[in-house]
């Protein structure tokens, strides 16, 4: 009996990792000529840093994000669609088109079943006007 719980109990986790997607990219309606602008962030401690990044409207941005310790981290930018792990002393790449002005929040979530809340690192994006 006990065995039969522990193959349900890796089926329903091996079930629930299926269902996220992960991803890094996110360049709908990104004109060929949009400026790039490179962001590099820092997951160190349970902190981001910096934790406050601005970038332009319109901007074609490449984000660089660091694991710079022993930890594994994730993240999301929900108002992108962006959302990846970020290995143990590892740097992810992800890239998105800022094509709206405002402040959208960052950060290391944990996920619930099928919600995400944040997990204490939360960070602050300013996409600012042209």
């Amino acid at each position: 009996m006990k065995r039969f719980f522990c193959v349900l109990s890796v089926f329903l986790m091996m079930t629930a990792c299926a269902k996220t997607t992960y991803r890094t990219m996110s360049m709908e309606g990104m004109p060929a000529d949009a400026p790039v602008q490179t962001i590099k962030l820092l997951a160190k401690n349970c902190e981001w840093t910096p934790n406050k990044v601005t970038v332009n409207q319109g901007s074609h941005v490449i984000l660089e994000v660091e694991s710079g310790d022993d930890s594994y981290y994730n993240f999301i930018l929900k108002h992108y669609k962006l959302m990846f792990n970020i290995p143990a002393k590892e740097t992810v790449t992800a890239e998105f088109y800022a094509a709206d002005a405002g402040e959208y929040e960052f950060g290391c979530y944990v996920e619930t079943g099928r919600k995400y809340v944040w997990g204490g690192m939360v960070g602050k994006l300013i996409v600012a006007a042209k």
